[in-house]
């Protein structure tokens, strides 16, 4: 039983939505004509922007125009937007021209029906499309030489390779040696299993194709002996291999009923906060206009909250492995590889489901309404509030409002949910699920397993044992083989405007025995412990790391708003678990920078929206747009400042992570400092007896 494996790595369906083919006709799902500047593109104003592009004569037949989404007005232009007034509506899009071997950046002007500017992208690549890997797919068809060297592994290829094996694609990721090649890449390889439901087999070992989808030829072809495929039970989906089922109990529901929140177009109110979201192919979710009603005064806290980008690395310096840096945002986005949610699967059973409206080349239109890719829903949040005192409690159970997104990369799937909660923090929480990737190996044991189990030296003194040979990259889940060990990165970008724009961040830190001179020389000498603050004044000094000996946080303050004991109104940044960047130091200024330390803070730039800059696929050495740059000697004390905040997860897989591990969250909480008079939360306290 042969079958053609549609799976991409990193992106199960590499942003179909994404792309949108030159069609003939218009037409699509008619929305109501956008009320407000940063309301996302409708069906209507898509199939505008396609009949722009269709009748330009720009660009060859059959180019391709992904990532069509609203440009946003700059922010001046939205915080001066009163209801009614007039305002731009602005596409932009990124045209793949193959005919011509270049690419486009391209703005177009909605409401006037016309191209506003076209800039080659000289040396630089958009993200991946499917059409990409559909032409890469013909071009490995049609060079014999793959097909001979699947057979020369002893694999059964009876017809075209797309049609009996398993190919995987992926953007050609950290490779020096194609830095300079140019053309459009694409770098395939193969899975082991052609047979298996699940797609995410281990990879023939030693076999991977380089392919130009500009010039359709495979570049460079890799074929070295590599370790022979063995069978492994890995088809999470073949009920023999999960064994017989067992009693879980009875998943916990929500029931549907009436909601404590409303959604007005892209207008969401809960409780006292206030905000809107939109949904575009690269970030997925965004958040704007972020507030929080005080008393009957609304307070604006954070102008645009988004995902920046992602990159997942691999800590195996192998040839077949050490190229191995995805951008998943930048490279395959989040919007466009987001996924149905339903509801007591990936969400509770009260959950609202939103469909957004993306570009579709499916549809005449060229949109359609996406379904259930956005959820809102209120959880519950343990105690909020608690003081017991004899027979008496104070207490308070909280409720939280989630809005998030799931987008699945492949073997990987992650949740991005953003939490608001009664008492006026908010945070955001990453999970991370899915599959390991694995390699095969000659090793049937675990070295490192008996080296644990020899222990200490013949004196008893410590003994470190180092990973080595087929286990020093990774860890050996099952008898020849090995899932990978590696990091995974997500960047916040947060453009704070705490009561206005002019905002500024210090750090705050512990300072043991500070002033500690009453007991210098008796008891609790030394137990004195005080707070430091740093007001940076410049984005270059405030590149800052956690420090959990300082016990560190950062506070995002408005100056000029302060309360009546001077206190000036402020959100504080509460770091929670993370890790050390394994890129070296010559990456340091690379769009990996984001992840070389935990917060960065630079003023605010029109268009500065992507920590790994807006085209990191296939960039060159010289590419300078990233975040490291951004973090210049530019002034950010009272300023309209942006936060940058990088979550690291580092994985040395365990064997109970394959074949399927059980999800991990990564979260960081921002709590309001000085921003209320008192406990937000206090009027929701209640009274009670034991």
């Amino acid at each position: 039983m042969t079958k053609r494996c549609a799976s991409r790595l990193r992106a199960a369906a590499i942003a179909a939505a994404a792309l949108l083919v030159l069609v003939a006709g218009a037409g699509g799902r008619a929305t109501a004509a956008p009320v407000h500047p940063l309301e996302p593109l409708g069906a209507d104003e898509i199939a505008r922007v396609e009949a722009v592009l269709k009748n330009s004569g720009r660009f060859s037949a059959g180019a391709n125009f992904a990532w069509i989404q609203l440009r946003e007005p700059d922010k001046a232009v939205v915080q001066a937007f009163r209801p009614g007034s007039e305002f731009p509506r602005l596409a932009t899009l990124d045209a793949i021209d193959y005919a011509q071997k270049k690419a486009f950046a391209v703005v177009v002007d909605v409401r006037a029906k016309q191209i506003v500017s076209v800039t080659e992208l000289a040396g630089l690549q958009p993200g991946l499309t499917e059409r990409d890997t559909d032409i890469a797919a013909e071009v490995l068809d049609a060079d014999p030489r793959v097909k001979a060297a699947m057979v020369a592994r002893g694999l059964h290829v009876p017809g075209k390779l797309s049609d009996s094996v398993g190919l995987q694609f992926a953007p050609i990721g950290h490779d020096p040696a194609l830095a300079e090649v140019g053309g459009r890449l694409v770098r395939a390889f193969f899975s082991s299993d052609h047979d298996a439901i699940n797609e995410f087999s281990p990879f023939v070992d030693g076999l991977m194709a380089i392919v130009d989808v500009y010039t359709r030829q495979v570049i460079r072809l890799d074929d070295q002996p590599g370790v022979p495929s063995v069978h492994v039970p890995h088809d999470i989906f073949d009920r023999k291999l999960r064994g017989a089922p067992e009693r879980a109990g009875a998943a916990p529901r929500v029931r549907p009923g009436p909601r404590d929140f409303t959604v007005e177009r892209n207008l969401v109110t809960w409780r006292n906060w206030q905000f809107r979201y939109g949904f575009n192919l690269r970030e997925g979710l965004v958040l704007y206009q972020v507030a929080v009603d005080d008393q009957g005064r609304k307070r604006p806290v954070l102008y645009r909250g988004s995902v920046s980008e992602i990159v997942t690395a691999y800590g195996d310096a192998s040839a077949f492995w050490s190229w191995l840096e995805l951008f998943d945002e930048g490279v395959f986005g989040l919007g466009a590889s987001a996924v149905a949610v339903e509801p007591g699967r990936e969400v509770p059973a009260n959950a609202l489901l939103v469909d957004p409206v993306l570009p579709d080349p499916a549809k005449s239109g060229g949109a359609a309404a996406m379904r259930h890719r956005v959820y809102i829903y209120e959880r519950d949040g343990g105690n909020l509030l608690y003081y017991p005192q004899g027979d008496l409690t104070f207490h308070a159970r909280a409720t939280e409002l989630v809005i998030g997104s799931f987008a699945s990369f492949g073997n990987y799937a992650y949740g991005i949910d953003w939490v608001f909660r009664q008492d006026g923090s908010f945070a955001v929480e990453v999970t991370l699920a899915g599959e390991v990737l694995t390699k095969f190996v000659s090793a049937r044991e675990c070295a490192a397993c008996r080296a644990a189990a020899a222990g200490p030296g013949p004196g008893g003194e410590s003994r470190t044992y180092a990973a080595s040979g087929d286990e020093r990259y990774g860890t050996l889940v099952y008898p020849n083989l090995v899932a990978a060990n590696h990091q995974h990165w997500f960047n916040l970008r947060l453009d704070f405007d705490i009561d206005g724009q002019a905002n500024a961040l210090m750090e705050n830190n512990l300072v043991h025995g500070a002033g500690d001179t009453h007991h210098a020389a008796g008891e609790g000498a030394g137990r004195g412990f005080a707070a430091s603050h740093t007001v940076f004044g410049r984005a270059l000094d405030a590149r800052r790391d956690m420090n959990d000996e300082s016990a560190r946080t950062w506070t995002v303050y408005n100056p000029s708003a302060v309360s009546r004991e001077g206190r000036p109104a402020g959100y504080t940044i509460a770091p929670m678990g993370n890790a050390m960047t394994i890129f070296p130091p010559a990456r340091a200024q690379d769009g990996e920078a984001f992840t070389f330390h935990h917060l960065w803070v630079t003023p605010h730039r029109d268009g500065q929206l992507y920590a790994a800059g807006a085209y990191p696929n296939q960039a060159r050495p010289d590419y300078t747009d990233a975040l490291a740059r951004y973090a210049d000697d530019g002034a950010i004390y009272d300023k309209d400042i942006v936060v940058w905040y990088s979550l690291g997860m580092t994985h040395f897989p365990r064997v109970e992570d394959y074949p399927i591990m059980s999800s991990d969250r990564l979260s960081v909480t921002f709590r309001p400092d000085g921003f209320f008079s008192r406990n937000r939360a206090l009027p929701l306290g209640q009274v009670g007896g034991k």
